[in-house]
This record gives C-alpha cells, sequence and structure tokens, in this order.
C-alpha cells in the first residue's frame, strides 16, 4: 500500500509542540503565499488520452493547500504534513518493520499557520513520494475492454461451435502517467495480464493474455488456442450478456524507489446471440 494504515494512538495538543518565536523564513510565516505553493502536476500528454493538469492538497479543515510546507514537510493525504520522527519517538515506539518508518505529523489549519494538533505515523513509502504515487495512479487511462468474438456479431454464436474470444489490441498494452512537484517526478505503470470473460450462460473463463484474434480461413470447428468458450444446448438460446475485465498490474518508479500497488481492473459487456445447429431436412421430409 502507498501509507501503511498505522497511526499512533499518539496526539500531542499543538501548544505543546508549537515554536514560540516568528520564523524568519518566508514559506514558513506565510505558506499560502504564491511563491510558497508546491502542488502535484502530471505531466504532458500521457498518450492515452490524458492531459497535463494539477491536483491540490488539503489541510486538516478541509482547505486547498500547499502539498509541501518547508517548516512541516510533506502532506500525507490526511490533512496532516510528516517529516521523520526523531529518534527519541522511535526508541519509545520501536522500529516499523523496513522499509516503514516513524513520521511525526504536523496537522495544520495552513490559512491561519496553526498546528491543530500533531501525530505519529508510519508509512512504508516516505509521504511526498506516496502522493506522487497516488496522484500518477488516479491518472492512469485505462480503456475499457474492446470486446471481439467469431463468429463476428451480429452473426449469432453457434452452440457446439467454439467461439473464439479476444481483446483488440487498442484496448491491451502497458499505459503509464507521471505525476511530479519540483525535483522529484514518480510515474505509475499499468500492465494488463489476464482477461475474465462472463459468457452470460453462467461460465467463466479466464485468459492469459488478450487472446489469439480469429482470422479468415481458419477452420471454424477448431477452437481458440489460448481464449474461448463453446455454448451447449443447455445454456439455452437467445441473447446473452458477455462481459469481459481486464486485471493491470500497477507498478511505480522515481526518486529512486519502485513499488507495487494493488491491481486495477477495466470492464465492459456485449450483447451477443446464440443460436442452435440449423437443422438439415431431406427431400423426403425426415
Amino acid at each position: 500500500m502507498i501509507a501503511v494504515a498505522v497511526t499512533a494512538a499518539v496526539l500531542v495538543p499543538s501548544s505543546a509542540r508549537a515554536d514560540d518565536g516568528i520564523d524568519p523564513v518566508n514559506c514558513d510565516t506565510n505558506p499560502t503565499a504564491p511563491e510558497c505553493i508546491v502542488d502535484v502536476i502530471n505531466i504532458g500528454d500521457d498518450g492515452q488520452g490524458g492531459s497535463g493538469g494539477t491536483a491540490r492538497c488539503h489541510d486538516i479543515v478541509g482547505e486547498v493547500a500547499p502539498c509541501f510546507i518547508q517548516k512541516w514537510g510533506w502532506n500525507g493525504g490526511d490533512g496532516c504534513y510528516y517529516k521523520l520522527a526523531s529518534q527519541e519517538w522511535v526508541d519509545v515506539l520501536g522500529e516499523p518493520i523496513p522499509p516503514a518508518r516513524w513520521y511525526e505529523g504536523a496537522c495544520v489549519d495552513v490559512a491561519n499557520n496553526n498546528v491543530v494538533l500533531t501525530r505519529l505515523r508510519v508509512f512504508a513509502t516516505p509521504p511526498g513520494q506516496a502522493l506522487l504515487v497516488a496522484e500518477a495512479i488516479k491518472r492512469l487511462r485505462l480503456p475499457a475492454p474492446a470486446i471481439r468474438l467469431n463468429p463476428k456479431p451480429p452473426a449469432a454464436q453457434v452452440v457446439h461451435l467454439p467461439s473464439w474470444l479476444w481483446l483488440d489490441q487498442s484496448s491491451w498494452g502497458t499505459r503509464r502517467a507521471t505525476a511530479s512537484v519540483p525535483g522529484l517526478s514518480v510515474t505509475a505503470t499499468a500492465t494488463p495480464v489476464s482477461v475474465r470473460w462472463s459468457t452470460g450462460d453462467g461460465a467463466i473463463v479466464t485468459c492469459r493474455g488478450a487472446g489469439t484474434p480469429w482470422t479468415e480461413g481458419t477452420d471454424a470447428r477448431k477452437p481458440s488456442p489460448d481464449c474461448g468458450h463453446t455454448y451447449t444446448v443447455g445454456s439455452g438460446e437467445g441473447t446473452f450478456t458477455v462481459t469481459a475485465t481486464i486485471t493491470w498490474t500497477v507498478t511505480w518508479a522515481g526518486g529512486g524507489a519502485s513499488g507495487t500497488e494493488p491491481p486495477l481492473t477495466s470492464t465492459a459487456s456485449a450483447q451477443v446471440k446464440v443460436a442452435g445447429v440449423p437443422t438439415v431436412i431431406t427431400g423426403d421430409g425426415r
């Protein structure tokens, strides 16, 4: 996961941690000044219909805020800003399993430059990197499966004859998106690995890949070498909903690190007719 869902039950009132003096650094004393705003951006056109854009972070009161503030660190996605916890805290709490580390967070009302509370939290990926990972994944443009069958609809699939199932290459192949802040970029990569077909008659077919396209001249009685289904009389005749779901593995890299995130899916459906084998009537009516 991007951030390990472990939050210590250590909440310290802001008065116990606040600085008394005025910090001379402009971005500390006035973090909402335009020159202090650091937003996560998507770099350029991803080649898959996406485009450049900006994603703002939010502070503890839900207001749009910088993603990084020098004296507090990186926004952790929960309205708090995080820096590595001091060794004193680590000695008390114990070391988490690497690469996770403890971070100390300032939960800030940014407009009023006020720390509402502080907290300690474990992150498996540093908060700045995690922020970019989440944004890059959000910006991935995963296509819906482009369903193909043989016989080609609107022609009916025929019971007891194999139907070939595959996806058009326009909906297959690696997709990437990049999110960046000054000095740090993360690229997320989604790779299709399998297709789960629900053929509408109760059958489920899982294919490791997009499937092989049927080509003119191939024997209609020959099944697909890697992805197909045969309707039977027991499944009935009529119109069936065929659904294809692609599973995408998701990885990321940037800032000298890399990782794997939970898989994503994309789904599409099509209506398919199924018909029985035509009856051949002989000359004597039998």
